[in-house]
C-alpha cells in the first residue's frame, strides 16, 4: 500500500468519525457548562437549540461551532428569539456578528485545536443576544 493510499484512507476514516461525530452533536445537544438554548420560533413550530454562550463585556452571544447549523439560518430569518441562560428564560434579538466586533470575540474564545479537529473545522459563526425587555419568561 502506498502512503498516498494509507493518507487516502485516514482522511476518508476522519471524514466518517467527523460525521458521526456532528450527527451525534446534532441529534442529542450535550448540556454544558457555559450553554445557552435558544428558542426560535417558525410559524406555528418552535424548536430550540443549545448553543456555547458566553457574557463579553456585559453582553450575551452564543457560538456555532459545528457543520450542521439550520438553526443558525432560522435564527438569522427569524432573530426574535427567546434564550434561556443561567436559569431564566428571556427575550433577545439575535444578531450575526461580523468585522471588528467577531474577530474581537474570535480571538477572546479561541477553540483548542483537538476541538477544532473534532468540529472538521468547521467555520465559527457568533451570534450575540440583544435582550428585547427585561421580563422572565415562564
Amino acid at each position: 500500500m502506498s502512503v498516498l493510499e494509507i493518507a487516502g484512507l485516514i482522511f476518508v476514516g476522519y471524514l466518517v468519525l467527523l460525521l458521526l461525530l456532528e450527527a451525534v452533536v446534532w441529534k442529542t445537544q450535550p448540556d454544558m457548562e457555559n450553554g445557552v438554548t435558544v428558542f426560535v420560533r417558525r410559524g406555528d413550530e418552535t424548536f430550540q437549540r443549545k448553543l456555547y454562550g458566553f457574557d463579553y463585556r456585559g453582553r450575551l452571544y452564543g457560538s456555532s461551532n459545528h457543520w450542521f447549523r439550520q438553526w443558525y439560518h432560522a435564527v438569522l430569518d427569524h432573530p426574535d428569539v427567546d434564550v434561556a441562560h443561567q436559569g431564566t428564560i428571556k427575550p433577545y434579538t439575535a444578531v450575526a456578528i461580523h468585522g471588528d466586533e467577531r474577530a474581537e470575540i474570535a480571538r477572546e474564545y479561541k477553540m483548542r485545536f483537538v476541538l477544532r479537529l473534532m468540529c472538521g473545522f468547521a467555520p465559527r459563526r457568533f451570534l450575540r443576544f440583544d435582550p428585547r425587555g427585561e421580563e422572565e419568561i415562564v
